[in-house]
């Protein structure tokens, strides 16, 4: 009799078990919420306050930067480069763009974000701009002339003058471009700032390419004054 209980009550453990297990298995195939996934660098900047602190902190940087040079006397002829993907338009609507429309890989359509932000400027980098004109400084946004178009007659609209680079190939988010415009106001000394959210958008002033412009320990010491690295949203 002893053995017969055992022998149930063992079966009985081995069937509790067993539920157990089926409800283990249930609970982790159940199905998911489809809310988006970010990747890091987006769920930093739209679900923190640092991000948009960077940002105003980085384009009043670049205010008392202009103003400096006006001091000086030095903005004449010189030139400010932006990239007007991340810097320009309304970040509230470019951080909602990011989190309605990019993947978790943060591989999208530039043009794409123009569109959505269409029209709707960050007025912080408006007035730097206003400042860079009225300082004698050249405006010339770090995107190809043909693409840059909408935005130009967007700015004139506001009274505010500006160019597109010149460019022999399709510039890549978050790696360098061959921007031909800045290599040659690099090579002039007429580069006052370099407002980008990517050092390797910068490459072509530092002259160097890929991976090694951040390695470069002497890249501050060379090009600090005049590279304002803001945070990218979607890739970093």
């Amino acid at each position: 009799m002893k053995l017969h209980i055992t022998g149930v009550l063992t079966i009985s453990a081995l069937a509790l078990a067993s539920c157990g297990t089926q409800k283990v298995v249930m609970e982790t195939t159940a199905p998911k919420d489809e809310k988006k996934v970010l990747n890091e660098a987006q769920s930093w900047a739209t679900n923190s306050k640092e991000a948009r602190f960077i940002y105003y902190q980085n384009l009043k940087s670049a205010e008392y930067k202009v103003q400096g040079l006006m001091n000086e006397g030095l903005s004449e002829r010189k030139a400010v480069f932006i990239d007007p993907t991340f810097l320009l338009f309304n970040q509230n609507k470019t951080y909602e763009f990011l989190t309605s429309f990019v993947d978790l890989d943060g591989q999208f359509n530039i043009g794409e974000l123009r569109g959505y932000c269409k029209n709707q400027y960050s007025a912080q980098a408006i007035e730097l701009l206003r400042l860079c004109n009225e300082a004698g400084m050249e405006v010339i946004l770090m995107i190809p002339e043909q693409d840059a178009m909408e935005i130009l007659n967007d700015l004139l609209k506001m009274n505010i003058q500006a160019v597109g680079s010149i460019m022999h190939t399709e510039p890549i988010p978050g790696r360098f471009a061959e921007n031909i415009s800045l290599r040659e106001y690099a090579t002039t000394d007429r580069v006052g700032l370099i407002l980008t959210t990517s050092l390797g958008e910068a490459s072509d002033y530092t002259m160097s390419k890929g991976e090694k412009v951040i390695d470069d320990s002497s890249l501050f010491e060379s090009f600090g004054d005049k590279i304002i690295l803001f945070p990218n949203p979607a890739f970093n």
